[in-house]
């Protein structure tokens, strides 16, 4: 009923259907059925009619008045503001990883509900992401955290806490873990990678020496390998549905050691709302894993 109402106030104010129906954009029979529809939903007389003229009754004037103040409230809702929503170039690097895994809803989320969001995404290696991040290359980077202390002008998110296994072919003889990773074939998690780094301390520590014979940072690569009964691996556990009739997962009982991966950005970051944004729906995403980090929680 608001253009019924936005009529009778025109009538009200210029004193005339046809001043009215002109003002509004309207014929003055549209503008005059305008009228009689109101009347009979109110199911009153609003005017005196005589001959051509028409002036408010008692009724009318009461109508007109409501009406004005119903108008008032409507343009009042109009300028109830949107909820704000972020601008920005975020510039994010991520590992393979958490490309494939995560990355995609993070991204689809953020700009979902910050339409005005543009993104540049980075892949690489932990270390250059993490250099690039510390030069003000990069506003946030999903990586491996590294094995030496982070700088001071850094400051790590934990995200994932994620358990070394050794996977070996279906077809394997051995369930000890030494065993294999001494008699088959090695294939090598990137020994210039923070992760492989780790698996290099280990294999150290436990006086082991595989035999390496392929060395890759992909490992998703490293799975498809070791599913084709090529050789073993110390890789991060992953998702091995894809793979779970050709291979097996070894855990290393209390000898298991972990890959930590978080978000870095800057202590001071140059998008802080931005990048807070990020690091609030990739939580999100993330506490559903069963690798989730325990600091999640906390958090």
């Amino acid at each position: 009923m608001l253009k019924e109402l936005r009529t009778l106030t025109a009538v009200a104010r210029l004193g005339s259907v046809t001043a009215a129906a002109r003002e509004i954009g309207l014929t003055q029979a549209a503008a005059s059925a305008q009228i009689q529809r109101l009347e009979e939903h109110l199911q009153l007389q609003l005017f005196d009619r005589v001959g051509r003229h028409v002036r408010l009754n008692e009724s009318g004037i009461d109508v007109v008045s409501r009406a004005e103040h119903i108008l008032h409230l409507c343009a009042e809702l109009q300028e109830v503001k949107k909820p704000a929503t972020l601008r920005g170039h975020l510039r994010l690097g991520a590992i393979q990883s958490m490309q494939r895994q995560y990355l995609p809803k993070v991204i689809e989320a953020l700009i979902s509900s910050n339409p005005d969001i543009t993104t540049h995404l980075e892949l690489g290696g932990s270390l250059l992401l993490l250099t690039a991040v510390d030069q003000g290359q990069l506003d946030a980077a999903m990586v491996v955290k590294p094995f030496f202390a982070i700088p001071q002008e850094l400051e790590w998110v934990p995200l994932l806490r994620e358990p070394f296994k050794v996977i070996c072919p279906m077809k394997a003889a051995t369930d000890d873990w030494r065993q294999l990773l001494t008699t088959l074939p090695f294939i090598r998690y990137d020994s210039a990678s923070f992760g492989g780094r780790v698996v290099d301390r280990f294999l150290q520590q436990h006086r082991l020496r595989p035999n390496c014979q392929i060395e890759s940072q992909d490992v998703d690569a490293i799975l498809e390998m070791v599913a084709c009964g090529i050789g073993t691996a110390l890789i991060p556990v992953k998702d091995l549905t894809r793979h779970q009739d050709r291979l097996r997962a070894i855990d290393l009982g209390p000898d298991r050691f972990y890959r930590e991966v978080g978000i870095v950005l800057p202590a001071a970051p140059r998008q802080r709302e931005l990048v807070q944004t990020l690091i609030r729906i990739t939580r999100a995403h993330v506490r559903t894993s069963p690798y989730a980090h325990p600091l999640l929680e906390r958090n």
